[in-house]
């Protein structure tokens, strides 16, 4: 008999099998905890930034993050928040070309009437006005090009937040992202 089977004899029931003691048994965790949590999208973007460098995913493309001194809070989920970071970083760097990208973020004020946004402004990218409206379409509807725009706006709404994206005048593309507010912070 294989090991194999016999492990499976003993361990099935089957008649003849010696009786095992009982083992204690691993509760599942969640991994990431509640969707909705107080996240530094500051913190996350140097993170996302690192990533990318790192993996040489933006390699030879200027960078630059314009980012406040303080902590900038939203209520969302920090694992869908650094994927729309990386998405939205992976496309400015698809398509930047010869320019560069430029990230800004804004911290929400402190009555809870301007929410954390921020935006990626990429100068070299074009992006025509059908596949401006397909941004706003599924994902499996959009060519590959801009496939990671539209994915990027469906985890956007999904924390409650909105993506906009406008052509510039010439060139140039700017992708806007309003997160939730972290609530009143004077209160």
């Amino acid at each position: 008999m294989s090991a194999a089977r016999d492990w499976v004899d003993r361990t099935s029931g089957e008649a003849g099998a010696a009786p095992q003691a009982a083992s204690p048994r691993a509760s599942l965790a969640s991994v990431e905890g509640p969707d909705s949590q107080q996240v530094d999208v500051a913190a996350l973007m140097g993170e996302a930034l690192e990533l990318l460098e790192a993996t040489r995913r933006i390699h030879g493309i200027e960078v630059k993050l314009e980012l406040p001194g303080e902590t900038v809070l939203a209520r969302t989920g920090a694992r869908r928040t650094r994927q729309v970071l990386l998405l939205l970083l992976s496309h400015a760097a698809d398509h930047a070309g010869e320019g560069s990208v430029r990230v800004v973020l804004d911290a929400p004020d402190d009555f809870g009437d301007e929410s954390p946004r921020f935006q990626v402004v990429t100068s070299g990218a074009r992006l025509s006005a059908r596949e401006l409206q397909a941004v706003f379409l599924s994902p499996m509807l959009v060519g590959p090009a801009h496939r990671r725009l539209a994915r990027a706006r469906e985890l956007v709404e999904s924390v409650g937040g909105t993506l906009g994206v406008e052509r510039g005048d010439g060139e140039g593309l700017t992708v806007t992202v309003e997160l939730p507010a972290p609530g009143l912070a004077c209160w």
